[in-house]
């Protein structure tokens, strides 16, 4: 995938996630699957963008940071996702 194709999966994703999550629950097995897809594709994002000489565990931390700021920017504004 380009850059340009995971940015555009990404958005698709996010906003496939925030329209079940809003629906079903957050706690939903189709919120949650939904979630652990947009985690792979940031992850691929990620890697793909970043310096290729950074460790393995440099990625990891870099992906659980950004997990962790999008949960709470969801979590924080869930007024804003609503339709």
């Amino acid at each position: 995938m380009t850059k340009v194709d995971l940015e555009e999966a990404i958005n698709e994703k996010r906003d496939e996630m925030i329209k079940i999550g809003m629906t079903k629950g957050l706690c939903c097995e189709e919120t949650v699957l939904c979630s652990q897809e947009l985690d792979k594709l940031l992850n691929d994002y990620r890697r793909l963008t970043s310096n290729k000489r950074m460790s393995n565990s440099t990625f990891l931390l870099n992906d659980l940071v950004t997990l962790i700021q999008n949960l709470l920017r969801f979590f924080s504004r869930p007024y804003k996702f609503l339709p």
